[in-house]
């Protein structure tokens, strides 16, 4: 046992330096994208708009909208660019959605939504 007390100090000295190199990538191999939010927020409202489920999207976007899910139709939206604000991880962006109600007209409503782009994009409604 007489190498113990190297060894012991040689483990010691890898595990910290390991846990600084990482095993995987940093936080920049998923950095945030806002070009791909814009348009992936735009695909998403065009795909609803012509009749199509938020699951068809997937896995290339993730929409996690409760009016699309339950099945109300979008008839027209109209996203507010100069809304846009970035948390440096999402974009926040107003979008003017227009459903059509079950029984009358359309309805027209303001709804922001949060779109992440790492490590895959993600659309939900605030």
């Amino acid at each position: 046992m007489a190498g113990w007390p190297s060894r012991l100090i040689l483990i010691a000295m890898t595990v910290p330096l390991a846990a600084i190199i990482g095993c995987g990538g940093g936080p920049h191999d998923h950095a945030f994208d806002p070009e791909l939010a814009r348009t992936s927020l735009n695909k998403a409202m065009q795909a609803w708009v012509d009749g199509r489920s938020p699951d068809e999207l997937q896995p290339e976007i993730v929409v996690g909208d409760t009016d699309w899910k339950a099945g109300k139709k979008l008839v027209s939206y109209e996203i507010l660019a100069a809304s846009e604000k970035s948390d440096g991880s999402n974009l926040h962006v107003k979008v003017v959605r227009e459903i059509q109600e079950e029984k009358g007209s359309p309805r027209k409503s303001e709804k922001t939504y949060i779109i992440g782009t790492s490590p895959v994009v993600t659309i939900f409604p605030q």
